[in-house]
């Protein structure tokens, strides 16, 4: 495992779990206490060389004076999970008590901006909302993540909390970006305090992923945290090169309202699940293990271990929602699992729709194992949602529902720079140390196009670099290999 990536992006897997005796000793720094953990560990195992490799780490750990140092900690390793605390002026990584995923500085991922800490700290508020990076200047600020594989999907969550970091009082409003399209219209309310995270699952179509803020004129804007999770490429077929997914919502029926939300290391791939009751809901649960189809690695045992039903055992269960945008393209996946083992004369049988839109045949959910379905067609024209998941005729029981995930669609409209001449600007970046506006796609949107750059826009095709200008920039060494790459140029 690279050493500089497990600092950057630590996933966790119970499979490699690593609990060592604390050495600790309390230190006081910056007005904190901190609990010192050192000579943790490492073991990890080269994917061709199988050979283990011992590393010793230090982590720090924050703690409240009150707290008691413990006698053992657990940390789940292993690569791929991209883990951001933004604005961390600190050097070192740090260790989420609640989850145990390692959160890096964001300083190697980003070059702009202004590291803030919110004003007021809340007893028990997590780590990542006590600070912030702000970008007072530049219309479009983007950190640019490289550890990610063309053609690969990963959910991305991006973190926000004011926190009157500027003593303004005022919270601003201002746009996010995925790559060269809008993500979201990041607004707040009143509360200052008010912490919230956007979510969206999509497809790299290239060997990095831009997330970009965006200056619309009504103030400053700023990110909180920043993480990035690799999923499975068979999940959320919905999303692909041309549609990504932002979440809606993802939730876990019949859970327990003491868990306020469930996520890592119970769900092993850091899906965020939030419970919601009804009056018109009856929970249920099991204490069975529950599986998924064909080694699905989503939802979590834990999620579909329960499970709703209508109260009275009424014929039909539904799940409702409404948005203020009818021009919205909902897309909806419901999971089911069987958790009471029934006799030989006992059915549980459904049919499902969510709005016009009806699954093709009843359902009839298996025992302990996870059945899937998702709306055929996107939701869309209305203000007011239900799905409903209704009794068949030879049903002898009422229907369930163990969790339901509710996404927009997010339509990739704008085209990128080409790909080769994106990769040819970063290497060029990297190789003369470019301290320009060189973030973010070198050509899309138009008004943030790199300095230096002139670029040509056709509606037929992807835009592409004609001319580069880097008579201001001190170069020093030798040519970059990759402005050969750059195969349309016609002035440099």
């Amino acid at each position: 495992m690279c050493l500089s990536r497990l600092f950057a992006s630590v996933i966790q897997d119970r499979k490699n779990e690593h609990c060592n005796d604390v050495g600790a000793r309390r230190t006081r720094e910056a007005k904190r206490d901190y609990f010192l953990l050192w000579k943790a560990e490492i073991v990890s195992r080269g994917d061709e060389e199988r050979i283990a490799k011992k590393t010793t780490l230090v982590f720090v750990f924050p703690i409240s004076r009150e707290s008691q140092v413990p006698d053992k900690i657990c940390i789940y390793l292993s690569t791929g999970f991209i883990s951001i605390d933004c604005g961390r002026n600190e050097d070192s990584i740090y260790i989420d008590p609640n989850t145990g995923i390692a959160y890096a500085p964001d300083a190697k991922f980003i070059q702009t901006g202004v590291n803030e800490d919110v004003a007021s700290i809340q007893k028990d508020l997590r780590q990542i909302y006590r600070n912030l990076r702000s970008f007072p200047n530049g219309g479009r600020n983007c950190y640019d993540l490289s550890d990610v594989k063309k053609g690969n999907k990963y959910l991305i969550r991006a973190y926000f909390m004011y926190g009157n970091y500027d003593g303004k009082n005022s919270t601003p409003e201002f746009d996010l970006y995925i790559g060269v399209n809008l993500w979201w219209d990041i607004n707040f309310l009143e509360e200052s305090d008010d912490a919230d995270y956007r979510e969206i699952i999509t497809v790299a179509t290239m060997n990095y992923i831009s997330i970009c803020l965006v200056d619309t004129g009504s103030g400053t804007p700023f990110i909180t945290a920043l993480e990035l999770r690799p999923l499975n490429n068979s999940m959320y077929g919905a999303a692909n090169e041309s549609q990504s997914l932002r979440s809606w919502s993802q939730i876990d029926l019949g859970g327990s309202s003491d868990n306020e939300e469930i996520r890592y290391p119970t769900e092993p791939l850091d899906l965020i699940w939030n419970f919601e009751d009804r009056d018109d809901w009856s929970a249920f649960n099991t204490s069975q293990k529950v599986t998924n189809k064909n080694g699905a690695l989503e939802p979590s045992s834990t999620v579909m271990m329960t499970a709703v039903r209508p109260i009275n055992n009424s014929d039909v269960l539904y799940y409702n929602w409404n948005t203020s945008d009818s021009l919205s393209k909902f897309h909806v996946y419901l999971h089911f699992a069987e958790l009471e083992l029934l006799g030989p004369d006992v059915v549980r049988e459904f049919t499902v729709c969510c709005g016009d839109s009806c699954h093709g045949e009843p359902v009839r959910p298996e025992y302990l194992v996870t059945t899937t379905i998702q709306t055929p067609q996107p939701l869309s024209g209305q203000d007011d949602y239900s799905c409903s998941i209704k009794k068949t005729p030879r049903s002898t029981l009422p229907p369930i529902l163990n969790a339901i995930e509710i996404f927009t669609i997010l339509q990739l409209t704008e085209k990128p720079t080409r790909e080769w001449e994106v990769e040819a600007m970063f290497d060029i970046r990297e190789t003369y140390k470019v301290e320009r506006n060189w973030m973010g796609d070198p050509c899309v949107p138009k008004i943030y196009f790199w300095d230096g750059l002139t670029c040509k826009y056709t509606l037929s095709d992807a835009p592409t670099i004609i001319s580069l200008n880097l008579s201001s920039t001190r170069l020093k060494g030798e040519i970059a290999a990759s402005l050969a790459n750059l195969t349309s140029i016609q002035s440099l």
